[in-house]
């Protein structure tokens, strides 16, 4: 179970402006396309909080992580649990009031899906396209939080527009699937568009959405951070699994023997 909020120390709780819902067109246009660059963004000591520790972390080979082939740190895993900070910058109502746009009043903010910071190191190939979740009934909203520039030659994420509403195959790999192993897919394969970002900008989408990494051509890494929100799941009971309220609250609406 992710703990709760504490106090942002100081250097990173700057404000990210003004709680904002989002329009009906963005609301339309993360529907029809699966994807949204969200209306809030990071503060430029938010930024810096989140890269001094992280990078920190990576110095130390504190667990858990991911390394490539070379032993280059890729990847942070259980980020949220790793400095109370990180909790408190990504449970903002700033951020939180715009979700809400799409999942209602009541969110929580998941540990077991996502919740790691990734570097795109130089030369990396192209991830694989892939779902977040198998299929629509428990999707999630996935927000990636850019560290970085993220141009097409910074590697920035691709997405396939709309995917979201295509199949879904009951084929999972951990969690969502590949679409390169599934001929249904095939005539899209090369339909991803890019979407470039800014330093502490948020891009959110649907989990079931076809994303990936692009190729990093660049000389230097690109430092992203990606967590999962849903609604509150009304037919399950306060706080199950792995996760955290951060909006609303929690409701019980199951039926009784």
């Amino acid at each position: 179970m992710i703990s709760g909020s504490a106090a942002t120390p100081s250097g990173a709780g700057s404000q990210m402006g003004q709680e904002v819902l989002l329009t009906s067109q963005q609301v339309w246009f993360f529907r029809h396309n699966g994807f949204l660059r969200l209306p809030c963004r990071l503060g430029q000591d938010q930024v810096e909080y989140l890269k001094d520790r992280i990078y920190q972390h990576i110095r130390d080979g504190i667990p858990p992580l991911r390394a490539d082939e070379s032993g280059r740190v890729v990847r942070l895993s259980r980020f949220i649990d790793r400095d109370p900070a990180f909790l408190d910058i990504f449970s903002t109502p700033q951020i939180t009031r715009s979700l809400e746009s799409l999942l209602g009043p009541n969110i929580v903010l998941l540990g077991n899906r996502h919740n790691h910071a990734t570097i795109n190191r130089p030369g990396i190939g192209s991830h694989r396209l892939h779902r977040d979740v198998l299929q629509w009934s428990r999707t999630i909203i996935s927000v990636m939080a850019f560290l970085e520039d993220a141009s097409y030659a910074d590697g920035c994420t691709q997405i396939i527009p709309g995917s979201h509403l295509l199949p879904f195959v009951g084929t999972p790999n951990n969690g969502g699937c590949w679409m390169d192993e599934h001929q249904i897919f095939a005539d899209l394969m090369d339909q991803a568009v890019p979407v470039p970002m800014t330093e502490g900008s948020l891009l959110a989408f649907d989990g079931v959405v076809f994303h990936g990494a692009g190729v990093n051509t660049r000389d230097s890494d690109r430092l992203a951070v990606t967590l999962a929100y849903r609604s509150v799941d009304e037919l399950s009971g306060q706080g199950e699994g792995d996760e955290v309220l951060v909006r609303g609250q929690y409701l019980y609406r199951g039926g009784h023997p």
